[in-house]
């Protein structure tokens, strides 16, 4: 029983690759052409201009350029030549002050209070309850 699984095993491989050797696929090494494959070619057109957006109340000038990415930033398509890295404009904002965050205030770390510490935190708060109950009894 077992040598017959075998044979039909290696049956079933023999098929398989007999058609795969049929088959040529697009990746395969072993084809009779041997032409280098130079990648996609593409013209990428030079843009480069200045368009002015209205937004409600703000007025924006927006400037459209080519760029290439490349390990060291973005570049100019333009300015191949020069080689000069890509710097986003800054804003100009004149008359509007700089918005001024508020500080965050740092909770305190916590750690445990000493024995002495509790006994006193614990005297000071019977002495407010003690105070709150009686203004209670005083006011009926």
């Amino acid at each position: 029983m077992r040598e017959e699984r075998k044979v039909e095993l290696e049956e079933h491989v023999n098929a398989v690759n007999a058609l795969l050797s049929d088959v040529k696929l697009p990746g395969d090494l072993d084809s009779d052409e041997d032409v280098e494959w130079g990648g996609i070619k593409e013209e990428v057109p030079v843009v480069d201009h200045e368009e002015e957006y209205i937004d409600e109340d703000k007025y924006t000038t927006v400037t459209v350029e080519a760029v290439d990415v490349s390990k060291e930033g973005l570049q100019r398509v333009a300015d191949e030549e020069s080689e000069e890295e890509f710097k986003p404009a800054e804003k100009k904002e004149e008359g509007k002050p700089k918005k001024v965050w508020p500080k965050k205030v740092r909770k305190e770390k916590f750690r445990y209070e000493s024995k002495a510490e509790r006994r006193a935190t614990r005297g000071k708060q019977k002495a407010k309850n003690k105070a709150q109950s009686d203004a209670r009894k005083g006011n009926d």
